[in-house]
């Protein structure tokens, strides 16, 4: 049996892609890598996230363009989030337990998923 927990402080701010993560555990980084271009299997896993305080976190997207160019500024924040993307969930256990988060603003079409567990 595989096991992934993460506790405490963790950020990640990727400023290309307008992703922010705050407290997440992540299997995929969205607009940065993606494991879907070979779909994998967690199997027999457990995935624990806990014990994480988030506060203050901003997500803005936006649209512009010019040139013949157009560019889409979806923001997504992920804060106390366990995000699977392109794999398989099998006889496996995702626990967030005792995770808080207070202060979570997004803005201009963008998305804030706070204390989920996302698979897609």
């Amino acid at each position: 049996m595989r096991k992934f927990i993460v506790t405490g402080a963790v950020a990640l701010i990727t400023l290309s892609s307008v992703s922010v993560f705050a407290q997440s555990a992540s299997i995929n980084i969205p607009g940065v890598a993606s494991a879907t271009a070979s779909t994998s299997t967690i199997k027999s896993s457990t995935i624990s996230l806990s014990g994480n305080k988030a506060s203050n976190v901003r997500v803005a997207g936006g649209e512009a363009s010019g040139y013949g160019i157009t560019l889409d500024g979806r923001a997504t924040a992920n804060v106390n989030s366990v995000n699977i993307t392109g794999s398989t969930v099998k006889s496996s256990t995702i626990s967030l337990s005792n995770n808080s988060a207070d202060s979570i603003e997004a803005y201009g079409g963008s998305t804030a998923n706070v204390n989920t567990v996302n698979i897609q």
